[in-house]
């Protein structure tokens, strides 16, 4: 791997940075269309932050697609040491424990409405003056309804400099203010603007990232959870289809169905209700302040809009299938090959659903409880599963149920997703399964029950490798791990693959020896899957074959029809 000294890098700056304009000693300054902005350098590199790509959504924009941002700031120079507010969202004000670090990093933890912002990583490590260097455009989870792109958990310097890629980090809608539908009469909120907010910031990407140095022609997008969710969203909508080139999607909660327009529209009536507003009146809505937003949104979470989709229960918020922006529910769409044949990476953690069994009941489950939950959510299919599963005596039940609901809501789709795809002719898809016990038990300091086990989200500190900036280290094994996750990820962002090498990307003798050739998943190579771990990844084939082939012939992903 080529790497630059300091003053090579400011070499780099002069071509990719602003020429004309007077290069302060304490940040670089990047010449765009609106005028130049000032970050800041990083040993990694350097960092903008909080650049606009939307007009705020404020007042009679709230509840409308978004607008390009098409204001000069010239002559002036923006700063881009700061970063843009989160969207609004319950929690994370200036007095909340944030032990995970997903809070919006300035000291106030600002939320506004007018939160259409994203950040730039741009790597210390370059190619050369004329090549340009791919781009990671990365979509944070939160069920749709937290989160922020300015989360020190998220911050991409360390990921664009060992990976030589653009990486960036975006905001979009969150909650009523990204998902709400009220109807879809022509004054209506007919939700999907959060999705739609992803969509703008890729053509942000595409209009102005070569004035950071990344190339247009060669996007990466990916992201966690609900975020993975709407790089999966957007691999199956044709809106998004020419912003992007390939993907990489981490614990998609594929079971969770979206809600369809009847669903939608019902809880945002009953939203419309606590809002303290009659129905179809904008007007009124509109005139609320964000608070009360949030204070109604709050309410309506305990509401059920169709009480044979429970698990939409656990993603209240989010895309609406509206045969426009979301054509159909997603693992739907992978089934009938209605997807943008483009290459993909997909994975789980083996315990997710250790998280959310927990947060829902807190305390013990009986077992008389176990089969009322299996009979509530799984109906008709409840006996099924449980014969399947064959419950063993057990004073908690919870254990036994975090692991049938993993199968069920995470893996087991995936599953069936990836071979979808491979039917429908890509083949260029790789999957994973991520399966270590994080040393820095900080993180999970208000969540114990994750103590000791691979809950949801615990791959993203590996893929930042962010604790690094939160005064954590990682063990040798963990810091393996985390770069030979990057080598790989790094890799599918420069050549499609991820074990074609490319000079670029980070690597170490600990790398070269202990990354696994990655097959890609299809039957020809046994279905293998890559098994991320310590002291050493392996290579499993066909994993949890039994469970999955059980669940793929019950059928009862994305919700009972």
């Amino acid at each position: 791997m080529a790497t630059t000294t300091f003053f090579q890098l400011l070499g780099f700056a002069a071509h990719v940075f602003v020429g004309a304009l007077p290069t302060k000693p304490d940040g670089p300054i990047v010449r765009t269309r609106y005028g130049a902005v000032q970050g800041m350098y990083a040993e990694e590199g350097a960092i903008f932050l909080g650049l606009p790509f939307g007009v705020p959504p404020v007042g009679e924009l709230r509840w409308k697609p978004p607008r390009a941002y098409n204001t000069s700031w010239a002559p002036g120079v923006r700063d881009g040491t700061v970063p843009g507010p989160a969207c609004r969202q319950p929690g994370c004000g200036p007095t909340d424990s944030d032990y995970q670090h997903v809070c919006n990093r300035d000291k106030a933890r600002t939320q506004s409405e007018d939160c259409l912002y994203l950040n730039v990583f741009v790597p210390r490590s370059v190619l050369n003056s004329t090549i340009r260097l791919p781009v990671m455009c990365f979509f944070h989870g939160g069920s749709y309804r937290h989160g922020t792109a300015s989360a020190i958990l998220y911050d991409g310097r360390i990921l664009a400099n060992k990976t030589s890629t653009i990486v960036v980090t975006t905001n979009y809608r969150v909650g009523a203010f990204g998902f709400l539908v009220t109807g879809e009469g022509e004054g209506d909120a007919r939700g999907n603007y959060g999705t739609l907010d992803q969509i703008e910031a890729l053509k942000w990407v595409q209009q102005n990232i070569a004035d950071f140095g990344g190339d247009k022609d060669k996007v990466t997008i990916f992201g966690q959870s609900s975020g993975s969710d709407s790089v999966a969203v957007l691999l199956t909508s044709d809106r998004a289809a020419h912003l992007f080139h390939q993907g990489i999607m981490l614990s998609v909660p594929f079971s969770i169905s979206h809600k369809t327009k009847f669903e939608a529209v019902r809880f945002g009536t009953d939203f419309v209700k606590l809002a303290n507003c009659s129905t179809g009146d904008m007007k009124c809505l509109r005139s609320k302040s964000a608070d009360e937003i949030l204070h109604a949104q709050d309410e309506v979470e305990s509401y059920i809009a169709n009480p044979f989709h429970l698990l939409q229960r656990f993603m209240q918020w989010g895309p609406t299938v509206d045969g426009d922006v979301l054509p159909r529910q997603t693992l739907d769409s992978f089934a009938k090959g209605k997807f943008q044949r483009k290459p993909f990476i997909i994975g789980t953690v083996s315990q997710e659903a250790f998280l959310y069994i927990y947060q829902a009941f807190s305390n013990p489950v009986s077992k008389v409880e176990l089969y009322e939950a299996a009979l509530a959510f799984l109906r008709g299919k409840g006996p099924a599963v449980l014969h399947e599963y064959n419950p063993p005596q057990a004073s908690d039940y919870r254990p036994f149920l975090s692991h049938a609901v993993t199968d069920w809501v995470f893996e087991c789709p995936t599953r069936n997703a990836i071979r979808d795809a491979v039917t429908s002719g890509e083949d260029d898809v790789w999957l994973y399964v991520f399966d270590h016990v994080w040393s820095f038990k900080t993180f999970w300091h208000d969540f114990t029950y994750c103590q000791g086990r691979v809950c949801h989200s615990e791959d993203v500190p590996f893929v930042f490798q962010t604790p690094l900036l939160m005064n954590l280290s990682f063990t040798p094994d963990e810091q393996v791990l985390a770069d030979a996750m990057v080598y790989h990820y790094g890799n599918f962002a420069h050549t499609g693959d991820p074990n074609k090498s490319s000079l670029y990307v980070y690597t170490t003798d600990n790398i070269v020896k202990s990354a696994l050739n990655w097959p890609r998943y299809n039957k020809g190579n046994q279905f293998p899957n890559m098994n991320f771990t310590t002291p050493r990844s392996i290579m499993v084939h066909d994993y949890n074959k039994d469970k999955c082939d059980f669940w793929d012939k019950e059928d009862i992903y994305s919700g009972i029809d």
